[in-house]
């Protein structure tokens, strides 16, 4: 978790005002005007029903997404149309998604160095070298020459923050890490995703593991029917609920 001094103010890096967004010729309103602002180092864990509206919302933060009413902010950035804006944010945002969006043809250490070769117009020799210290941040430098198809999920998982994190992002964004993944292999990504948060790593995550919010998180924020229904300090919101929707997810989940 973040560890702030009381002296300094936070420094907000996410912040997302009042964001709108429609579906299907504007029949769905999946977004109903979602406010959120995230600090530098913190981790904040966005918990919901299905169809909540919260992976929409986290891919609205790198354009992944539109919206249609609303403001947000990358450090210090404001999204826009503007895809020199877009490519500017999507440099310092790494996300890791629900499937792994692995290359099969290619080797672990070639998945992870691509984007800071052809991104960051990193040499070869550079990219590789910082590919080989994050498969070992992540615990699997041994696969390094090892093809996606021969990992297991967790595995393939891990490769896919590696891959993140070779970008060096200031922030990264997590869909559901976890949910395709046999339960045996969600706690190795789990704590991965805790050693960033130690290291200070700015962290959004869409996810139902309790054990890591409880643990991890700075606030965890529930989304319901696309409102943000509640936001609180782990203990507070898993301990003393104070929205009625929020007593009601809790009750199907813990």
């Amino acid at each position: 978790m973040s560890d702030q001094s009381a002296n300094t103010s936070p420094e907000a890096v996410i912040v997302a005002k009042d964001v709108h967004k429609w579906y299907a010729s504007n029949k769905f309103h999946v977004l109903r005007g979602v406010s959120l602002t995230v600090n530098k180092g913190e981790v904040v864990v966005v918990m919901g029903p299905s169809g909540s509206g919260k992976s929409t919302f986290i891919r609205t933060f790198n354009a992944l997404e539109d919206y249609q009413k609303g403001t947000i902010t990358i450090d210090g950035i404001e999204l826009s149309h503007d895809l020199k804006n877009i490519d500017a944010i999507r440099r310092e945002v790494g996300m890791v998604f629900q499937q792994f969006n692995l290359f099969p043809h290619l080797s672990v250490l070639q998945n992870v160095t691509l984007a800071p070769i052809w991104v960051r117009r990193k040499k070869k020799a550079e990219a590789e070298a910082i590919a080989m210290q994050l498969l070992e941040k992540v615990g699997i430098l041994e696969q390094a020459k090892k093809f996606p198809g021969q990992l297991s999920g967790g595995q393939q998982q891990r490769v896919a923050i590696a891959r993140a994190l070779a970008m060096q992002p200031k922030i990264m964004l997590f869909d559901e890490p976890t949910s395709a993944l046999d339960p045996e292999m969600v706690r190795e990504v789990l704590d991965t995703m805790r050693s960033l948060a130690k290291e200070g790593m700015t962290m959004v995550c869409v996810t139902h593991e309790v054990g890591f919010a409880r643990e991890v998180a700075d606030r965890v924020v529930l989304m319901a029917d696309g409102l943000l229904v509640e936001e609180a300090t782990p203990k507070e919101f898993f301990n003393n609920p104070q929205h009625e929707r929020s007593k009601q997810f809790l009750s199907q989940i813990l």
